[in-house]
């Protein structure tokens, strides 16, 4: 019995090594997987190729790498510099003192008062310079490292003039003489069309065509303004400065209009100017955004008779509209 257990042990030990060996054998005649040689594969010829291309120009310096014409909606905020050196215009009413660009007034002696009552007039405040504007540019881009830009824009300016007369005196209750100042003010409110063209030049920044163009910079500018007078009127007022609680004009206030809102007989409708700027851009994908420090320098005088001139400055600010239409 037991030489027979031997012998049945001793064949299924036979059959297990066979049937191992023939399926060994099986998986060595099976063909790979895979039906890439990843020994013959070359690193080379996987070069990922876009389906557009691809041009680009940055750091200091750049050239835009395409022509675009470029349409942009702008606004401007800043202020007015009046130069004026003791000018006396044939269009003022005629002070003892000349007038000059200089306001030797503070907030307070420019309050105006009411009538008969030493309270400021709260719905009427005192003038003030300011410049605002509104408009349209547009940018031509071409493959040099300038670009051009023409803009035509609506602004909306006001100017001052100062004299001031320390001269002049009154009797107090006492019946003695104590000084006082009276200023005489000119204010110019006026809205002009301007047209301009400028030329800028990109100092650092990038230019890249890729899916969409792509352009960041900064940039100095320069050009020319001509503006267009289509609203002028000024106003001349003369105003007692330190003795407003003792002193008033026959009106009751310490404020007297010598003119009002007139337009000045030799006003000088159109304007020149200089503009120089430094900005930014920044635009993808047919939109974008900027914005300029800016200041224009006057080329003429607002009045024929007289040297009277205007700075403007301030901020500009721009929405793009990118490449509609492509050169």
């Amino acid at each position: 019995m037991k030489c027979m257990n031997q012998k049945l042990i001793f064949i299924l030990l036979i059959i297990f090594l066979f049937t191992n060996s023939c399926l060994v054998y099986a998986q060595e005649d099976l063909p790979p997987d895979s039906t890439i040689n990843l020994e013959e594969l070359n690193p080379d010829e996987f070069v990922y190729t876009p389906d557009y291309e691809i041009k680009a120009s940055y750091g200091w310096f750049p050239v835009p790498v395409d022509n675009y014409f470029n349409l942009s909606l702008e606004w401007m905020g800043g202020d007015i510099s009046d130069l004026a050196s003791w000018i006396s215009p044939s269009g003022f009413v005629k002070t003892k003192f000349p007038y000059t660009g200089n306001n030797p007034l503070s907030g307070d002696e420019r309050e105006i008062m009411r009538a008969n009552e030493n309270l400021e007039v709260e719905d009427e405040e005192y003038p003030e310079t300011d410049n605002l504007g509104i408009g349209f540019h547009a940018i031509f881009n071409i493959k040099l490292p300038l670009i051009f830009r023409i803009h035509t824009t609506l602004s909306f300016n006001e100017g001052m003039l100062f004299s001031l007369d320390e001269t002049k005196s009154y009797l107090n209750y006492n019946g003695n003489k104590n000084p006082f100042k009276e200023a005489s003010i000119v204010y110019q409110d006026e809205i002009m069309l301007n047209a301009g063209i400028d030329c800028l030049i990109p100092f650092y920044g990038a230019f890249a065509k890729l899916e969409v163009p792509i352009q960041t910079y900064y940039y100095l500018s320069f050009g020319i303004n001509f503006g267009y007078t289509i609203s002028s009127l000024t106003t001349q007022y003369s105003q007692i400065v330190d003795a407003k609680d003792f002193l008033r004009y026959n009106n009751g206030q310490d404020t007297v209009h010598l003119i009002t809102e007139r337009t000045l007989s030799d006003l000088n409708y159109s304007r020149y100017h200089a503009n120089i700027g430094l900005g930014f851009e920044f635009d993808i994908a047919r939109i974008g955004f900027g914005m300029e420090f800016y200041v224009s320098v006057p080329l003429n005088s607002v009045v024929k008779d007289a040297l009277w001139k205007q700075y403007v400055y301030g901020l500009k600010t721009n929405i793009n509209f990118m490449g509609l239409f492509d050169l």
